[in-house]
């Protein structure tokens, strides 16, 4: 079945009940972009292929060179490489993104060690990753992270942390929670009798009205403790304290 939601709302408001990728793709949006024009080289590290690069055409848009980099050759992806290997000299960087990959590292400390590496001094890493999340892309889901856990990282890799953002409050993982619930009735072995009304009802009432709901209660979730997960900006010190870094240029 295609989804209810694309079919009946505005595009802006379904792209808002993406909840698994909305807080992710907003922080590059309005934190890295921002940052990226003629002239910037930007590494998504973990890009995965061309399918699952969902904001390429808006970072190639920005004017900035995009190269990518992934475990998996295929469509898009420019370097085949593991992470915690990158095959790029030191210091090449602007920008360094990576969404959704330290989940699926098994060293994350050499991992952010890595991609500071290949940053400029002065230059940004955007890294987002789950807190709270089901087990996915197996076998290699190895960790979730709290953001006093990603300090840590960022701290031992000689990285200063200057952005932290939940993604979302206690509201939206309920909201992701129902997302999660339609994804194992689809995949259920119910007879057809019993699933497809299941289907239809859920997808209405969990998957639209009660998840719009979810989405709009989230702004009274003041605590963000329990999230499902973290965007981090963090930035590689410079060499002179005279140098400007790559923010800066929106400061």
């Amino acid at each position: 079945m295609s989804s209810l939601g694309k079919r009946l709302l505005p595009a802006s408001f379904h792209e808002r009940l993406q909840v698994e990728r909305w807080h992710v793709h907003q922080f590059v949006r309005t934190e890295a972009m921002p940052l990226m024009k003629s002239g910037i080289r930007v590494l998504d590290a973990g890009s995965g292929r061309a399918q699952e690069q969902f904001l390429r055409e808006e970072l190639l848009a920005t004017g900035a060179t995009l190269e990518t980099c992934d475990f998996c050759e295929g469509p898009g992806v420019d370097f085949v490489a593991d992470v915690s290997n990158l095959p790029m000299a030191d210091n090449t960087y602007d920008i360094v993104l990576s969404t959704q990959v330290l989940e699926h590292v098994m060293d994350p400390q050499s991992v952010v060690e890595e991609m500071a590496r290949v940053l400029k001094p002065g230059g940004a890493l955007f890294l987002t990753t789950p807190q709270s999340s089901p087990l996915h892309n197996l076998p290699w889901n190895f960790f979730n992270f709290t953001n006093l856990g990603l300090r840590l990282l960022f701290d031992k890799a000689g990285m200063v942390v200057v952005k932290e953002q939940p993604q979302g409050g206690h509201f939206t993982l309920l909201a992701y929670q129902l997302h999660w619930t339609m994804n194992l009735l689809r995949k259920s072995n119910m007879p057809t009798p019993v699933k497809t009304p299941l289907e239809i009802i859920g997808r209405l009432t969990l998957g639209l009205f009660l998840k719009s709901i979810l989405v709009w209660m989230d702004q009274f979730d003041t605590e963000r403790l329990n999230t499902q997960g973290w965007n981090i900006m963090a930035q590689k010190p410079l060499l002179d304290s005279k140098d400007r870094t790559i923010a800066n240029d929106i400061n």
